[in-house]
């Protein structure tokens, strides 16, 4: 049951990363809370970053609908989002508090690391005691 939820949990979380995406190369900063007008450098960035999340997203769904699981490419994914939350503390310590919704973002960012971490162990130990 922990595995179906675990799995469920990784697919959720690869359309969140494609439609934030999406949103981002669609709208970039209208799509931000606090978002303000930018050069075009930014801007581009910003974009960029979109398709980037898209590529995560996408990364999520394809790993997470193997069996069996890929242990080694789910904590890749684990990894990659600690760091999505590592470069919001690394923000935060240089520049200030950002708004409120990218505070929760750097929390949430840091708990679906663990999860997505934790799916991975369970995962392999569960391949392991079926061959």
């Amino acid at each position: 049951m922990v595995i179906k939820s675990l799995r469920a949990f990784g697919w959720l979380t690869g359309l969140l990363l494609i439609a934030l995406g999406i949103s981002r190369m669609a709208f970039s900063l209208d799509s931000i809370p606090d978002g303000q007008a930018v050069n075009a450098t930014v801007d581009s960035e910003t974009r960029a970053a979109g398709a980037l999340l898209i590529g995560f997203g996408v990364g999520y769904l394809e790993a997470f609908r193997r069996s069996p699981i890929p242990a080694s490419a789910v904590r890749l994914l684990a990894a990659t989002m600690a760091l999505l939350g590592v470069s919001r503390l690394m923000s935060m310590a240089d520049v200030g508090m950002p708004h409120p919704v990218f505070t929760a973002a750097c929390a949430v960012e840091f708990v679906a690391a663990g999860l997505t971490y934790w799916y991975a162990t369970l995962a392999e130990h569960h391949d392991a005691g079926i061959r």
